[in-house]
């Protein structure tokens, strides 16, 4: 499936998640936002976000420009609260981007340093699995 896994966060565990998440990518490695490559009709974009609302502007140009031309499906996994996602959500459909509705909340830590953990990398098969059968 063509798809690409990019990330905003410098927290080890979301970038843990965003390596784990990109073994499904047949093509690409995880990247930062913005990433090194331009986006291309990929079939599902996977966004790791460690800040949701207040964003350096070249962050929120890059998630107000994934159109579907761009994108056809984002999903979110974020360490952040179930309202700020929600908030995040309602701006990336601004674009015409389909953002799945199955948010992965991943518990925030207050170590930086502290990585992904098995039962995580679990949570987070699973809730790729959820979201397949979602894509358009």
């Amino acid at each position: 499936m063509k798809m690409r896994v990019i990330y905003f966060s410098k927290k080890k565990k979301m970038v843990d998640l965003a390596e784990y998440l990109s073994k499904n990518s047949d093509e690409y490695k995880p990247d930062k936002i913005p990433p090194d490559y331009s986006l291309d009709r990929e079939k599902l974009l996977v966004l790791g976000m460690s800040s949701l609302l207040k964003l350096p502007d070249d962050v929120r140009r890059f998630c107000s420009n994934l159109k579907p031309g761009t994108v056809k499906n984002v999903a979110l996994y974020t360490d952040r609260p179930e309202k700020e996602a929600a908030e995040f959500i309602a701006k990336l459909r601004e674009s015409g981007a389909n953002v799945i509705d199955d948010v992965l909340f991943v518990q925030s830590s207050f170590l930086p340093f502290s990585g992904a953990s098995d039962e995580e990398k679990k949570q987070a098969d699973e809730w790729f699995e959820r979201i397949l059968p979602r894509l358009k």
